[in-house]
């Protein structure tokens, strides 16, 4: 799951159907030509959303058995939506129709819940109520409920899964919460508003401001802080099975540099600054997302252009491939992970020609590739396929497993 960074990476994790902001065109970008599709055959598409996905023996409380295909998932790759009214339901991402609801009540339905595909569970948090639910994916059924203290303003929380529990960080507090729906809290630093997060093997990592805060998810009131010279948007762990222990990254704010840190320390161990000062404005998997369209592979692998003006460029790693969204030219760009080489621009026509800002996101399980907007658009080989339109008005949210 994707660590969040303030309100748009908090939006990112929940799903929430839109964009975080409106692409401000800018024609101050310096560097070179903006990379074309590289001739040669046709690429295959992300993994068929009817492929199903298997979990491993031994997984976690709640996670699928080997074989077991999550509610949809055969019809279109997992895919769950929940609007502020309180209905979560499972989506046929072929055809958008509904094939399972369930209902997790709220009072404020212009606030659709986050949704967090992880575990194995499907996870519902009202930030009107702090009613949570975990959902059977396979069958639909709700196996566990539990409530926490609500904080009713979006960037004030961050929702995370790891360690075999989701972990719900606000402004002095963390949550707990198991699969089995018992909940626990640990009072964090005086002034600490945790604005990103990330998980290693060993310890969960909580960022605010300049402040790091290692966390013994074990009893989290083991705490160590270390203090950074630049204040944290981002933080994402990668867990490299070639390499000793694992890369923890962490995203400045309004900055062009990339440090690494040690995973067990916090120590600044390494840095990447982006070509001409660009701006990183994020991370998907390893590679930094410039706010000029360029990407790099970190730490030191290729960099490609996707596009020469300053914009969001929403981002996800799925596979081989690391999936680019270019709001001004209304393109997703597909990229091989492996080369740097673009494999494909598919044309995209958002909601609101207006204000083209949308997210992508990911079902990992399934490698599925899906378009948020305020509707749903699934993304196939040669092609960008909306299945549910946006509705005026309406916010929903949206998980794929």
């Amino acid at each position: 799951m994707k660590p969040w960074n303030g309100i748009c990476a908090l939006v990112l994790v929940a799903g929430l159907l839109g964009g975080c902001v409106r692409p401000s065109p800018s024609s101050d970008c310096a560097g070179g030509p903006v990379a074309e599709v590289v001739p040669g055959a046709a690429p295959a598409g992300p993994s068929s959303p009817g492929a199903a996905g298997q979990s491993s023996p031994g997984a976690a409380v709640g996670q699928s058995s080997p074989g077991s295909v999550p509610v949809g998932q055969n019809a279109g790759g997992g895919l769950w939506v929940a609007d502020g009214g309180g209905a979560v339901q499972a989506v046929d991402g072929r055809t958008g129709r509904v094939v399972k609801t369930v209902t997790v009540a709220g009072i404020e339905p212009r606030m659709p819940p986050a949704l967090v595909a992880a575990g194995g569970s499907l996870w519902v948090y009202r930030f009107d109520t702090g009613a949570l639910a975990r959902i059977d994916p396979v069958t639909g059924a709700v196996r566990a409920r539990a409530t926490v203290k609500p904080v009713t303003r979006l960037v004030e929380n961050g929702i995370t899964f790891a360690h075999g529990s989701l972990w719900i960080a606000q402004p002095g507090k963390l949550w707990r919460v198991s699969p089995a729906g018992q909940v626990s809290s640990t009072a964090l630093p005086i002034g600490f508003g945790p604005s990103a997060a990330a998980a290693t093997g060993r310890w969960l990592w909580l960022a605010s401001g300049k402040q790091l805060l290692r966390i013994d998810p074990a009893r989290p009131e083991n705490t160590t802080e270390i203090e950074l010279t630049e204040s944290v948007g981002q933080l994402t762990y990668i867990d490299d099975v070639n390499a000793t222990g694992g890369r923890l990254y962490a995203v400045g704010i309004n900055s062009p540099v990339v440090r690494r840190l040690d995973p067990d320390s916090g120590a600044v161990v390494g840095q990447t600054r982006l070509k001409h000062d660009e701006l990183a404005l994020s991370l998907a998997g390893n590679w930094a997302i410039g706010n000029c369209g360029s990407v790099v592979r970190l730490p030191d692998g290729p960099a490609v252009r996707v596009s020469d003006i300053s914009q969001d460029l929403p981002s996800v790693l799925v596979g081989g491939d690391l999936w680019v969204g270019d709001e001004v030219r209304s393109e997703i760009v597909r990229i091989d992970a492996a080369t740097g080489q673009v494999r494909a621009r598919l044309p995209f026509a958002a909601t609101d020609p207006d204000d083209p800002a949308f997210n992508l996101m990911a079902g990992a399980g399934t490698g599925s590739v899906w378009v948020l907007d305020g509707g749903v658009s699934r993304v196939d080989a040669d092609r960008v396929t909306r299945i549910l339109p946006a509705e005026p008005g309406e916010s929903r949210a949206a998980a794929a497993f």
